[in-house]
């Protein structure tokens, strides 16, 4: 849209075929109504044809009444005159402009003033190139030729009283997304024009807005401009402004932030929304939750509330979209004085690990991103991948496997201290005790190298592990035996099986054995499509195997050992993921006790809570996980 009327955009981007006229007109002269129309034409038709067509538009809505009765050749007869006025051809156009030197020449007409008329009988793409006035009957319209320009933007779907608000997916031609500028708009009832617009107020000129409560009920207006005093701007209306979100009584222990040496981490699974948007999923594990409880736009705007609440120094999520990572979370996170950084699992799902810590407190030094599979023991632990070279079915498995490990060295400034934090996701299958046993070896490992003699070490995450787990035990224990029940599951698991456990997989829960997680389904990628050709199945042309196979197992020990923060406070905590069919302590907060000590951790909601519509997510819970908030504190030395 026009911002100043009598003002014609026309863009026409490279590779396009199709040249736009974006029409903004007010040809009564000052107070009258403005006249907006699009018009889409071939590059390469006759820029005679668009005139005329724009001729015929403007005779049909003259008066406001339209008579399609009457005859194009009638409407031109009757039209107003309309001639285009561009710059001298000659010097202006290089080489590069890719025109014949014949249309160069059939460009240049009379004079008027400082420009001329062009002649319309050459193509569009090379016509409104040179063009910069329209002239109307007695009105002259400015043109702008591929000015930058905003084409399409996502504005927020609802508005709630001190909840932030953000834009999203804005699509931005000649500029950059960074050169947006924003105007939050509030209708205000005056006869004189106020602020920027007619009756309108700006309220915030941020990319970020928070409503505030003399905002509830109104309805604000979005205007965005594609850079700074930019003549165009795209105006977008808003709902109403709502009441604020309820708050959760566990908002109530971090109401304040911490002052150094002391620190707070939140690690929290936010539910990707592929996982529970599709008809099975809906249909098979989240069936007690409506629609609106498992629409992303509402879950997101619940989740970025509950973390800005927490008022955590660290952040580390899980099944972070990287649509929703991008164009939400790190915009609003980064406006309330976060930086942040995302590792898409590997796969074709779009999801993974995000990071954010608060920039007036933490640098980050390095990154480290590394897949949890077959590759990266090979890479790292070459002795340990020749010895489980025999095992096909292991071997095989972690091939396939989705999973990453983020490790962040980051400075505290505050205290000039090193901290080393990860952040991960493991396998989620239920016969795959064995998978995270290795992912979590892995992870230890990875740790261990980045950090230095004085370093301090988290480890956040959904690792998919029960405390009874030989994944659980190495990360706490320092060592996993041979005879651990976790080696196990190398007997039944196999890539393909069918129990991968995705939303269209059928479970047996009889076939459980001890030590198992019955993780509710949780699809992981081509966790069930990676069955069809594989030699498991006769169709492929292998041999068909069947369980029990040859298990893998070793004494396996960790380099380093850490400390589970809620093990420590809450020993007896029920469940971190509350779903309809499983209830269990999967996500942790470990740290390295010889540098860090725990304050306190954040107690989980009462179970009346979350079970109030059977399992989560709810109205109040947007994920089916909960924020684990550990407050820790280094030991410095004296």
């Amino acid at each position: 849209m026009a911002r100043e009327p009598n003002t014609a955009v026309v863009l026409h981007t490279t590779n396009n075929t199709v040249l736009t006229l974006d029409l903004c007109l007010q040809l009564g002269g000052p107070g009258t109504p403005l006249w907006r129309k699009s018009m889409a034409r071939d590059e390469n038709e006759v820029a005679t044809k668009t005139i005329e067509r724009l001729q015929v538009l403007l005779a049909q809505t003259k008066e406001g009444k339209t008579n399609k009765r009457t005859s194009r050749e009638e409407l031109l007869k009757n039209a107003q005159p309309v001639k285009v006025l561009g710059e001298d051809a000659e010097g202006k156009l290089r080489e590069e402009d890719e025109i014949e030197k014949g249309s160069l020449r059939g460009m240049q007409g009379r004079m008027a003033g400082a420009l001329m008329e062009l002649n319309a009988l050459v193509p569009n793409k090379v016509f409104w190139k040179r063009a910069r006035q329209i002239q109307i009957g007695s009105c002259t319209v400015t043109v702008k030729y591929n000015v930058p320009t905003i084409t399409s933007v996502v504005p927020p779907s609802a508005l709630y009283v001190g909840v932030p608000a953000v834009c999203g997916d804005v699509t931005v031609l000649f500029a950059t997304e960074t050169e947006v500028q924003y105007e939050w708009c509030l209708h205000v009832t005056t006869e004189e024009p106020v602020a920027t617009g007619v009756n309108l107020r700006v309220l915030s000129r941020e990319s970020v807005f928070t409503p505030l409560p003399e905002h509830r009920g109104q309805r604000l207006l979005l205007r965005l401009l594609p850079g700074k005093n930019s003549p165009l701007y795209t105006e977008v209306e808003l709902p109403p402004v709502a009441d604020t979100l309820p708050p959760m009584d566990r908002w109530k222990c971090t109401k304040t932030a911490l002052e150094a040496p002391a620190f707070r981490v939140v690690t929290y699974n936010v539910l990707h929304d592929e996982f529970c948007s599709s008809g099975a999923a809906k249909r098979r594990i989240y069936p007690f939750a409506t629609d609106d409880i498992l629409s992303l736009k509402y879950r997101q705007t619940r989740i970025v509330q509950e973390l800005l609440a927490y008022n955590a120094d660290l952040i580390c999520m899980q099944e972070c979209g990287m649509k929703v990572y991008k164009q939400f979370f790190a915009r609003i996170l980064h406006h309330h004085g976060y930086v942040g950084c995302y590792t898409n699992k590997n796969g074709g799902v779009r999801e993974g690990c995000a990071c954010f810590w608060r920039e007036d407190r933490f640098k980050l030094k390095e990154k480290h991103e590394f897949p949890l599979n077959w590759s990266t023991i090979e890479s790292d632990h070459p002795e340990l991948a020749s010895a489980m070279n025999p095992y096909a079915e292991l071997k095989d498995a972690l091939e396939h496997v989705t999973s990453i490990g983020v490790v962040l060295l980051l400075t505290d400034e505050r205290v000039n201290q090193e901290l080393v934090v990860g952040n991960t996701h493991l396998f989620y299958h239920a016969n795959a005790c064995h998978i995270r046993l290795l992912q979590a070896f892995l992870l230890l490992h990875r740790l261990k190298s980045v950090a230095g003699p004085s370093s301090s070490v988290l480890l956040c995450g959904d690792f998919n592990m029960t405390h009874t787990t030989g994944g659980y035990r190495l990360v706490t224990n320092g060592r996993t035996e041979s005879t651990h029940h976790s080696w196990k599951k190398g007997e039944i698991f196999y890539w393909g099986g069918d129990r991968m456990l995705g939303v269209d997989a059928v479970e047996d829960p009889t076939t459980s054995l001890v030590g198992e997680i019955s993780l509710a389904p949780d699809t992981d990628g081509c966790a069930t499509s990676c069955a069809d050709k594989s030699d498991n199945d006769p169709a492929a042309g292998g041999e068909k195997r069947r369980p029990p196979f040859s298990a893998y197992s070793m004494d396996i020990d960790a380099p380093i050992k850490l400390c589970d923060a809620y093990g420590l406070t809450e020993p007896d905590m029920p469940w971190t993921n509350y779903a309809m069919t499983f209830r269990e302590v999967i996500d942790y907060i470990f740290f390295s006790p010889e540098r860090l000590s725990v304050i306190r951790t954040v107690p989980i909601p009462p179970e009346s809570d979350v079970s109030e519509n059977i399992a989560l997510p709810n109205r109040q819970f947007p994920s089916d996980h909960l924020a684990l908030i550990a407050d820790l504190v280094y030991k410095l030395p004296s």
